[in-house]
């Protein structure tokens, strides 16, 4: 029977017990597109010596696994209230902050991250990691939904048969488009097209030998946060964006939001940017910079805050 490529789902769930798998039901499903999976096998070669040039087969070993997709940035349609997306932002390193009716809040955290299992439905095989945690990159563009990209690495896999997740609920909420958009950089109203940011977690699997993979789970082990926009060039009287650069210390301030209406208004903020790297672009005709800058801490855990309100 042939594998259709719209009937996709994946689901995820926050686990009791770290790196024991999670079952999944329609109530864990999250919307997505853009569905990747990428199975690791160790394999260990036997290079034994004999009369013969012919090979022995290798043995399977450490098992691991790669699930990533790509998330709508969009509130939940009510106002404190966390979207689909939320758990997968924890298992991403993020802290979770409600304020009922009000608003969401996720930033950066440092303990209390939880392992999460997550399926990849395909019209009749699932794909499932257990064990995991990821990473998260932003993705704005003008005119266009920002987009969340996760990628997360599990434990362990397993590819098995099995149907489609029946009566699932998925939002109908549509994301805000990121047009008359409110954008500061440090303090600088800066025209640009768009601004991309990568948590960029640094992400290791704790080996066990007593573990049927090899692995007990994954952890964030580290993070370093950064991005880059592309803000036509100015006037030095306007922003000296090179003068920034090149004085030691000089931070300023990234923001950005996007309109939806309520319980469905977004907000990136990086209270502290730090310019990493200028180099000249243009865009249809007109002087632009390639700007990317490092994501830098405030008081701690704070150097990315995603707000829906």
């Amino acid at each position: 029977m042939p594998m259709r490529l719209f009937a996709t789902q994946v689901a995820a769930k926050i686990e009791g017990t770290e790196g024991t798998k999670e079952t999944l039901a329609a109530a864990d499903a999250v919307q997505i597109k853009d569905v990747s999976f990428v199975p690791v096998i160790e394999m260990y070669e036997r290079d034994l010596l004999r009369e013969s040039l012919s090979r022995s087969p290798s043995v399977s070993g450490k098992r691991s696994g790669k699930i990533g997709f790509v998330s709508e940035l969009k509130g939940s349609g009510t106002a404190g209230t966390a979207p689909d997306y939320g758990k997968l932002l924890k298992a991403c390193g993020f802290s979770e902050t409600i304020v009922p009716s009000t608003s969401v809040t996720y930033k950066p955290a440092t303990a209390s991250i939880p392992s999460i299992t997550v399926g990849a439905y395909m019209d009749g095989v699932i794909k499932r990691i257990w064990g995991a945690r990821g990473n998260v990159r932003l993705s704005i563009e003008g005119g266009k939904p920002g987009l969340l990209a996760f990628e997360f690495e599990g434990a362990d896999f397993e590819v098995v048969d099995g149907a489609l997740l029946t009566s699932v609920s998925y939002s109908t909420i549509i994301p805000p488009n990121f047009l008359n958009v409110s954008l500061v950089l440090d303090s600088y109203a800066a025209i640009c097209s768009k601004v991309d940011i990568d948590v960029a977690n640094s992400l290791t699997k704790r080996q066990d030998i007593s573990a049927p993979s090899g692995h007990k789970s994954t952890m964030i082990t580290g993070r370093n946060p950064k991005g880059s926009l592309d803000p036509e060039l100015t006037t030095i009287i306007s922003y000296d964006f090179y003068g920034k650069w090149r004085t030691p210390g000089t931070l300023g301030a990234l923001s950005l939001s996007a309109n939806g209406g309520a319980g469905n208004i977004v907000t990136v903020s990086c209270p502290k940017v730090r310019y990493a790297s200028i180099a000249s672009q243009d865009r249809d005709g007109l002087r632009t910079l390639g700007v990317d800058f490092e994501a830098c801490l405030n008081t701690g855990d704070d150097e990315i805050s995603i707000v829906l309100t």
